[in-house]
């Protein structure tokens, strides 16, 4: 659900009731979304954490093709996601006046299980928490200048640049909503090359324990900060 400015708990310095906080907390997450994907990818059969629209796509080949493995397999990560999403609707609904912190930290404790679990076994779905954990993030996107930041949605980023240059153009519209939507894909991009490079030079548990230790960063401003 969007965090719009004068929305939050009165009398706290809520990081999300100013735009730059806004900014700041979306692009994280957003950059993360896509540092996970390429983290994952080449762990779970070429399959993405956060892009559902890739794995929908995976899926239904797998369907056509009748490969019942990799339907299982592409169905068990849309299915946490989507349960993902749910957990995170229920936890914002539960602490409306501290959304962010509270999803946060419910993150930080997905990717810790998924941590333990990789760690533990060096099995590839142990990274399946991380799927959970993409779909609540989705949660705590953003409103800022009219435009709706922070999701994993990149095909959806990319057209809504397209539709707030149109809206731009036409005066029904804010330059400030492309900037943020071209930044939102963009950090999307940039995260998941971040991504792929620390995968190449620490290995798959240091690179899932740096996305952790991001994520519990995050969720400890936020704290701090009682958003």
């Amino acid at each position: 659900m969007p965090i719009e400015p004068g929305r939050d708990e009165p009398g706290r310095p809520a990081l999300a009731t100013t735009r730059a906080g806004s900014v700041l907390f979306a692009t994280a997450i957003t950059g993360l979304a896509g540092y996970v994907d390429a983290v994952g990818y080449a762990h779970i059969g070429n399959l993405y954490l956060s892009f559902m629209s890739g794995n929908s796509t995976r899926l239904g080949l797998a369907l056509g093709n009748l490969d019942g493995k990799a339907v299982l397999w592409v169905g068990a990560i849309i299915a946490l996601f989507v349960l993902g999403a749910a957990l995170g609707t229920y936890v914002c609904d539960a602490a409306p006046t501290r959304r962010i912190s509270a999803i946060l930290a419910t993150e930080t404790l997905l990717f810790v299980l998924a941590l333990l679990l990789l760690t533990g076994t060096g099995w590839a779905p142990a990274l399946l928490p991380v799927a959970a954990a993409m779909g609540l993030q989705n949660a705590i996107h953003q409103s800022v200048h009219g435009a709706d930041i922070g999701k994993s949605f990149v095909t959806g980023a990319l057209f809504s640049l397209g539709q707030s240059i149109a809206n731009a153009l036409r005066g029904k519209g804010t330059a400030g909503a492309c900037a943020f939507y071209a930044l939102s894909w963009g950090t999307f991009v940039l995260g998941a090359a971040t991504g792929a490079v620390t995968l190449a030079a620490i290995g798959l548990p240091f690179a899932l324990a740096a996305a952790t230790i991001g994520v519990a960063a995050l969720a400890a401003v936020a704290m701090l900060l009682g958003t």
